[in-house]
């Protein structure tokens, strides 16, 4: 027996009597080869835009509309959406993708449960070479999608903090801007904020009657929180379906998969 197998295993050992596990590397491999193959936001989306079921969209944390993003694989040109991103740098690619778009409204605000301005936190630009260098990648542009106004956030995700930049952003509850864009008939809110959708969802469902196809991210967001939003959404007569790091919340008998 080799010395690092003999290692692993007393390693193994003492991380089971605490009451733990190491995952097998295989396992991890596996699960990310059945999450290319099998059925994911995306297709469940293009189904549903295809048959001309969501006519209208608000997308909060549309980053640059390519990285980390099933809607731009997906929605019709026909389709009328609100795209919300607080980075600059961000936005300018985000509308540049959808240039050919013509029903959208562009947003470079962030949203909150208040109309307010509010500090959040983001990787500087000046520092991008540095990931393209740690994680062999030209294209890291995917950083912004840890933009957050929760500073540890980014720390949690292996960002330095002399990295880390922030500013002053206008906030605006979802609420008023669905009064203020005459989206009261909204069909699909999509909302990936790297932590702070549990308090969005929420949010959306205190201060207004709708009932549309909600998509969030749950990976990012503590345990209590995301109990006490599941309820409310089952309390709602919501549906949840889980496909990897997102939660499909639907209505009884409004969509078929």
């Amino acid at each position: 027996m080799s010395h690092d197998v003999k290692k692993y295993k007393i390693l193994k050992k003492i991380i089971g009597g605490l009451g733990y596990k190491l995952v097998d590397k295989n396992s991890i491999k596996s699960e990310r080869l059945i999450n290319q193959k099998t059925y994911n936001v995306s297709d469940f989306l293009r189904k549903l835009f295809k048959e001309n079921k969501l006519k209208k969209v608000i997308q909060i944390g549309s980053n640059d509309g390519s990285s980390d993003d099933f809607l731009k694989k997906c929605i019709n040109k026909n389709t009328s959406a609100i795209l919300i991103e607080p980075i600059e740098n961000a936005f300018i690619k985000l509308k540049k993708n959808y240039q050919d778009f013509e029903k959208i409204i562009f947003l470079n605000i962030a949203i909150d449960t208040e109309n307010n301005k509010k500090e959040i936190f983001y990787v500087n630009e000046r520092f991008y070479p540095y990931y393209e260098k740690k994680y062999k990648d030209k294209n890291v542009d995917w950083l912004n999608v840890l933009a957050s106004f929760n500073k540890a956030n980014l720390i949690s995700h292996g960002i330095k903090k002399k990295h880390i930049t922030s500013k002053k952003i206008e906030c605006k509850k979802i609420s008023t801007l669905i009064n203020l864009y005459k989206y009261e008939d909204l069909d699909l809110l999509l909302i990936d904020t790297e932590g702070y959708d549990a308090i969005l969802v929420d949010d959306f469902l205190s201060s207004t009657k709708l009932k549309p196809l909600i998509i969030f991210e749950w990976i990012h967001i503590e345990y209590k929180k995301l109990d006490q939003l599941l309820t409310k959404l089952k309390q709602m007569n919501y549906n949840i379906l889980k496909i990897d790091k997102d939660l499909i919340c639907f209505q009884e008998n409004s969509f078929t998969i």
